[in-house]
């Protein structure tokens, strides 16, 4: 008897083991998995024909309305600028955007955590859960109006709490009244991608703040002479510049943003100290932003010698760049070095009432990054940018990055706002835009000025 008692006790404490096991593995999978198992479009209580029915509103920082449910319909904005500008934050009708808030924060939007579950009302308007974002509304639509149908993307963040303020893809369209995408391809190439955080083009230009970067900590800078007749044979291949600007120093070689001499300071640097720069500077990794991960740029020079190295350092070769990445470069320039990672929500749930603490990384050494800030302001005022950006003590590079084909190059300009009341970094590409100069910065002149006269910041 005493046997067979022993047996069943032995056998219920297993049960009981297997039990709190699985109740365990059960609980452990609810926390990494329960938000994908409820959100997924298969479950009726919240999705209809796979699109989102529950929702709470999302505002821009300001408190506009971007997008709200009435109904069981999801409304826009009612300004069809605003609309069309913030396409890409708020996502289209039928959730085809990866980086629009239905699909991307999709468990806070239909009041879903994994205390409460889902269900959560707001301001008596029904279930969901409404949703804050850093963006500014008005300049958004400013942005979206001075690219005026070029394809492209404007960013702007404030490099001191991260909070991105502009996010402007094109091509977009209205989501209240969304077009036939596929009778037109041409117009609406890429239209679902974020070309902010999803894109990658070759930088050009712009790329020379990397390079910089590398010569200011592995060069003699004060015997820095280089001279330039216009164009640099390097072994069987020719680097070329846009004229022969004789002598230069490197304030002189970023200003007038010389290849030949760039060229020679990479190939005086190296493939290895040059990746480890550009490796610094966020190329081949991702960013993420409120979970949401951009695309990563590529450089990759590992064994590269030659023209071909000389043109990487200039940021051409096999270089692509993230804009929103490279944006937070120019942040971390102009914060001392530091990055500070961008973010797009300025409310976070049921966790608001706990002060928000900023990623940030080391990117620079603070005595390099003054430098380079010098040089950028110089390179500024040597550009005559100054004109256009009067009173904002900006400090940027172009670019204009040659893509072949045939094609006219990608223009870009980016930089920052080397002011206190103002810390604001930016990018502007526009794809086959021409040169940077002519083309992407008068849209940043435009927008920031939009930001400085409104108190944006």
């Amino acid at each position: 008897m005493m046997r067979l008692l022993s047996k069943r006790t032995a056998l219920l404490l297993i049960y009981v083991m297997l039990l709190v096991l699985g109740l365990l593995a059960f609980t452990m999978k609810y926390l990494d998995h329960a938000s994908t198992w409820v959100q997924h479009p298969s479950n009726r209580h919240l999705h209809a024909n796979g699109r989102l029915v529950v929702s709470g509103r999302v505002y821009d920082r300001s408190g506009s309305i971007l997008m709200q449910m009435v109904e069981g319909r999801l409304t826009f904005n009612e300004d069809k600028t605003v609309r069309t500008a913030v396409m890409h934050a708020t996502g289209d009708a039928k959730s085809n955007v990866a980086t629009g808030a239905q699909t991307a924060f999709r468990a806070r939007l239909s009041g879903w955590d994994l205390i409460n579950g889902a269900y959560r009302f707001n301001d008596k308007l029904g279930p969901g859960s409404n949703l804050s974002l850093t963006l500014d509304a008005d300049l958004c639509a400013a942005a979206y109006s001075e690219l005026a149908g070029r394809r492209g993307a404007v960013g702007i963040y404030n490099y001191k709490t991260g909070e991105i303020l502009c996010m402007v893809s094109t091509p977009s369209f209205d989501p209240e009244n969304p077009p036939d995408v596929q009778a037109d391809p041409d117009r609406y190439e890429g239209v679902y991608m974020n070309r902010l955080f999803s894109a990658a083009y070759t930088p050009g230009s712009v790329f020379k703040l990397v390079t910089a970067a590398a010569a200011i900590e592995h060069l003699d800078n004060h015997n820095f002479r280089y001279h330039c007749d216009g164009q640099l044979q390097v072994g069987g291949d020719m680097v070329t510049c846009s004229s022969a600007h004789g002598e230069v120093t490197l304030e002189k070689a970023l200003a007038v943003s010389c290849n030949t001499a760039f060229a020679q300071i990479t190939l005086e640097l190296g493939a290895d100290i040059l990746q480890e720069y550009a490796d610094l500077a966020g190329f081949n990794s991702r960013l993420e932003v409120d979970g949401i991960k951009t695309a990563a740029g590529n450089v990759d020079v590992t064994g590269v010698k030659g023209a071909d190295l000389a043109w990487a350092g200039i940021g051409q070769y096999t270089n692509t760049a993230n804009p929103l990445n490279f944006m937070a470069y120019m942040g971390a320039i102009a914060n001392d070095g530091v990055r500070v990672t961008p973010r797009i929500l300025k409310e976070r749930g049921i966790l608001s009432f706990i002060p928000a603490s900023y990623e940030q990384k080391r990117v620079l050494s603070q005595k390099t990054a003054e430098q380079l800030k010098q040089l950028m302001r110089d390179s500024t005022i040597t550009a005559s940018h100054e004109e256009k950006f009067k009173g904002m003590e900006l400090c940027a590079k172009t670019g204009t990055a040659e893509v072949g084909g045939g094609k006219q190059p990608h223009a870009w300009f980016a930089g920052f706002l080397d002011r206190e009341d103002f810390p604001l970094a930016f990018v502007v590409v526009i794809e086959n835009g021409g040169f940077g100069r002519s083309a992407a910065a008068p849209v940043a002149a435009k927008v920031l000025q939009a930001a400085v006269d409104a108190g944006v910041r």
